[in-house]
C-alpha cells in the first residue's frame, strides 16, 4: 500500500511537464527577442514532451511564419486548431499568412472561425475588411472596419476601399 502511494505523489509531479514547460519559455523568450529558430528549437523540444500542447504548436507556427516557413507554420497552426478547436489565435494567423499570399478567400474563411471564437478580436475585422476589399466586396470590407473602429483601432482612416 505504501509503494502505491509513493508512486501515486510520484506521478502527480510530472517531470515531463516541468520540461514542456521550461522549453516553452525558453521558447517563447526567444520568440519576443525575435529570435526565431532558436524558438524553433525549443518549441521542438516542448513538442516531444508535450504533444497535446496547442499552444506549442501555436508559437512554432508563428515563428515558422516569421521565418518564411510558410508551409511548416500552416500544418503547426493547423495541429493547434485540432487540439483546440476554439483557438482565435491560430485562426488569426492562419488567415494572415492566406493574406500575405493574397489569397483573400482563403484568408476570410480564417478570419470568420477567428470572430466566431472572440467577437471582439478587432485586428480580424480589420483583416478581413482588408481581404474582402481585395476581392471588391466593398460594403463588406466597409462594415468589418466600422466593427474594428468600435472595438477600438484608432487608424480607421487609412482604411479605404478603392
Amino acid at each position: 500500500m505504501m509503494k502505491l502511494l509513493i508512486l501515486l505523489i510520484s506521478l502527480s509531479f510530472s517531470p515531463l511537464q516541468d520540461s514542456a514547460e521550461k522549453y516553452l519559455n525558453a521558447g517563447y523568450d526567444k520568440y519576443l527577442e525575435e529570435d526565431y529558430k532558436g524558438a524553433i528549437l525549443d518549441f521542438n523540444k516542448a513538442a516531444a514532451y508535450a504533444p497535446d500542447n496547442a499552444e506549442v504548436f501555436y508559437l512554432r507556427g508563428v515563428c515558422k511564419s516569421a521565418s518564411g516557413e510558410k508551409k511548416g507554420a500552416m500544418d503547426d497552426l493547423d495541429k493547434a486548431t485540432e487540439l483546440k478547436e476554439d483557438y482565435a489565435d491560430a485562426y488569426y494567423e492562419k488567415g494572415y499568412i492566406y493574406l500575405s499570399d493574397k489569397n483573400a478567400e482563403l484568408a476570410i474563411k480564417e478570419f470568420d472561425k477567428v470572430i466566431k471564437y472572440n467577437p471582439e478580436f478587432a485586428e480580424a475585422y480589420v483583416s478581413r475588411g482588408t481581404a474582402n476589399c481585395m476581392i471588391n466586396e466593398k460594403e463588406a470590407a466597409e462594415k468589418d472596419w466600422k466593427k474594428a473602429k468600435e472595438l477600438g483601432v484608432g487608424y480607421t482612416e487609412y482604411m479605404i476601399c478603392e
